[in-house]
């Protein structure tokens, strides 16, 4: 097994400069992949409950019935979308706060890149990338 490591030594002026995440001790920015998974699953379930509400209105639905079918698919599509596209935004300009965090801390992006993964004889070292 071949282990490197890498020092750098720097000024402390230099790492207050670097936005006020110390990368030895501070965290990565959040992701924002659960916001854009939630915000992409409400905002798509609440489009398709607006766009298919004018099936209220036909022959199908019981005219008795149609009146509230159509209400009841505008308010909860329009409050899925409601809660959907907000969370999407935040999730767009997380994972973009992210990518630009990855992209100044290249070595220890690299290492919230490793994980470990369980296997029968006890567990594997193993390390994701994606373009």
């Amino acid at each position: 097994m071949l282990v490197s490591v890498a020092v750098t030594f720097t000024s402390t002026s230099a790492l207050a400069q670097d936005g006020g995440l110390d990368p030895l001790n501070g965290k990565p920015p959040p992701t924002g992949t659960g916001m854009l998974v939630a915000g992409s699953i409400l905002t798509g379930v609440g489009a398709v409950n607006l766009l298919t509400s004018p099936l209220c209105k036909t022959s199908m639905i019981p005219r008795d019935t149609q009146d509230v079918c159509l209400g009841s698919s505008l308010a909860i599509g329009g409050a899925l979308a409601a809660v959907g596209l907000p969370l999407l935004f935040v999730g767009i300009s997380r994972h973009n706060n992210y990518v630009e965090w990855k992209r100044q801390h290249r070595a220890v992006a690299l290492l919230t890149d490793l994980g470990v993964a369980p296997t029968p004889d006890g567990a594997t070292l193993t390390w994701s990338a994606s373009f």
